[in-house]
């Protein structure tokens, strides 16, 4: 895999590719982004240098700030200025922790997306079948979770082909693994965001189903890559799937 060529094509999509439900506004140097319901906010992409990063960043919590809203900056590890993390800290935004993001090139032909597995994934068509995904990510996570679950029905309800949910069910039929895909007809990647196996049950071959299941959907849709922001946990599965690291990221959150 040319790394060099992967990270050249991820900062183009970054700047210029819309999903379903998403606004997108090109700046100098910055290229913001929002939900249509206006329940979320970002920073997706910016191109700055020692001599802009300062006024970029304060104008952007300047708009976030009038508009009332909270934001992320999605700080990737190549990114420039090279101290943009520090200099994001420094004007108060909240760094979290580090993710590997990993590829996977899927005419690589690995084996373990075809094969058999005893495990039940289903896609979620219905808008019923997003209290799985609810119940789930709940258990692994905490707190308000009801967000993720809520864009879910949205696009269930759009028919949208860009954003799909995943659940993976024990013998007994009990949701306890999920998983999210997104797809652009325009994108090289199909990205694997969310994936979560409930407490009790990892370990099994939950989340590794739940990957080959939406491997195979990206690769029907078309995509070369498969992308993850991989915690520690799934790193190691992946990467000895044939993942490749390529760069890292943070979530920088600003809060008003």
């Amino acid at each position: 895999m040319d790394r060099r060529m992967v990270l050249e094509r991820l900062d183009f999509e970054r700047r210029t590719l819309v999903y379903d439900g998403m606004i997108k506004e090109e700046l100098a140097g910055v290229t913001r982004g929002r939900l249509v319901n206006g329940a979320q906010h970002w920073i997706g992409y910016s191109a700055l240098n020692e001599e802009t990063a300062e006024g970029a960043i304060a104008r952007e919590i300047e708009h976030h700030r009038r508009l009332g809203v909270a934001f992320e900056w999605k700080l990737f590890g190549h990114d420039r200025p090279g101290d943009l993390k520090q200099r994001l800290e420094g004007h108060g935004l909240r760094v979290g922790e580090s993710e590997a993001v990993l590829v996977y090139e899927l005419r690589s032909g690995g084996g373990w997306i075809d094969e058999k597995s005893e495990v039940r994934v289903d896609r979620i068509e219905r808008v019923e079948q997003v209290e799985d995904y609810r119940r789930v990510n709940k258990a692994v996570y905490g707190g308000d979770q009801d967000p993720m679950a809520d864009e879910l029905v949205i696009a269930v309800g759009a028919g949208s082909k860009q954003h799909v949910g995943y659940v993976a069910h024990a013998d007994d039929g009990e949701a306890v693994s999920i998983g999210r895909l997104y797809l652009n007809p325009e994108s090289w990647f199909g990205g694997l965001y969310g994936g979560a196996t409930a407490p009790g049950y990892r370990g099994r071959g939950f989340y590794r189903a739940l990957v080959a299941a939406r491997a195979r959907d990206a690769a029907a849709a078309g995509a070369r890559y498969l992308m993850v922001d991989a915690r520690p946990t799934s790193r190691p599965i992946l990467e000895g799937l044939g993942f490749e690291w390529v760069t890292d990221t943070w979530p920088c959150e600003w809060s008003p």
